[in-house]
């Protein structure tokens, strides 16, 4: 049985309930890049982790090679969990997936998630389908298949347009608004690794944005919101005035991490993770750690005790993200 599970946009407590209680049953679990592993930690001990994602020294990996992992997978575990970021129905290649699955014979169900453009706009304070200002709200992305251009023909006024992963997009897309009469000044933002303590934002307008980007270091994951909603943002930015919103925190300790800790530091707006060290570690992180610390950067080391000092010190530990 797998079962395709959305993990929400970031913030780990933006999984549902029942997200949740599959991970704790899992067997195996088959994630990739946009899925904080901070939500690994709700599975038992002996559950198996493959990580689908990019890395370092592999940008991608096929999809078809993901198919055949997941047939592979569910031939010899009982409980396979498929977790994708945001919506796995919304720009997350389920269907090919869902195929794969259908073809082998391989029973699935589905459990939604919040999907990275609500999640974004909520944690700015931005209501997609504001009264008086939104009548519709399209998602969109700047990914395609086939090297296909995304020539963006149904943008209008009086509409919230949401680009997923679409930063490389970002020059067609401004073009094609401004080409089909939207105006100039209409407000535009940018927001990366949404929800997360290190999201960060640019805002500005159809004339100004893409000298704005080129200033910045912003780049997917991301998203964009365009429309008139995005002033919203400007009076309901709740999420920017949490106490630690931007704190970056990684814990070293010898001992297994405890997740209502973990959880009353992103509740309180910074970015956390757990690296536990010793002969007694759990290795099935090691890879875990090897592929996300390689591109998060974190201003703090906090060790949980002395002797995980000590063995972090002794041992060298240098996470990618310090060479």
């Amino acid at each position: 049985m797998i079962h395709f599970v959305g993990a929400g946009p970031g913030d780990p407590e933006l999984m549902t309930a029942k997200g949740v209680r599959l991970l704790q049953h899992a067997d195996a679990v088959i994630y990739d890049r946009l899925v904080n592993p901070l939500l690994l930690f709700h599975c038992k001990e002996d559950c198996l982790f493959i990580y689908v994602g990019k890395t370092p020294d592999r940008k991608s990996i096929k999809q078809t090679e993901i198919n055949a992992k997941l047939i592979e997978t569910a031939a010899s575990h009982d409980s396979v969990v498929r977790l994708k970021g945001g919506d796995p129905a919304i720009f997350g290649r389920m269907t090919e997936e869902l195929e794969a699955c259908q073809a082998a014979g391989v029973n699935f169900d589905i459990t939604p998630g919040i999907t990275a453009a609500s999640g974004t706009a909520s944690y700015s304070g931005i209501s997609l389908t504001q009264r008086g200002i939104a009548t519709s709200v399209t998602f969109t992305t700047g990914r395609l298949i086939d090297n296909e251009k995304n020539t963006f023909q149904q943008l209008l006024n009086g509409q919230t347009v949401c680009l997923y992963m679409g930063v490389e997009a970002l020059d067609r897309f401004v073009e094609a608004a401004l080409e089909q009469g939207l105006k100039a000044e209409m407000p535009i933002l940018i927001t990366q690794w949404g929800t997360y303590g290190r999201q960060s934002k640019i805002q500005g307008t159809l004339a100004d944005i893409r000298q704005k980007i080129s200033e910045t270091k912003i780049e997917n994951p991301a998203m964009i919101i365009l429309g008139e909603v995005v002033h919203g943002g400007e009076r309901f930015d709740w999420f920017s005035d949490l106490p630690e919103k931007g704190d970056s925190k990684l814990y070293v300790s010898t001992g297994k991490p405890v997740m209502a800790a973990l959880l009353e530091q992103t509740q309180k707006g910074a970015d956390v993770w757990w690296m536990q060290v010793g002969e007694g570690r759990d290795c099935r992180f090691d890879e875990v750690n090897n592929h996300y610390l390689a591109e998060q950067h974190f201003d703090t080391i906090i060790f949980d005790d002395e002797t995980a000092k000590n063995i972090y010190e002794a041992e060298k530990v240098k996470p990618l993200w310090e060479h």
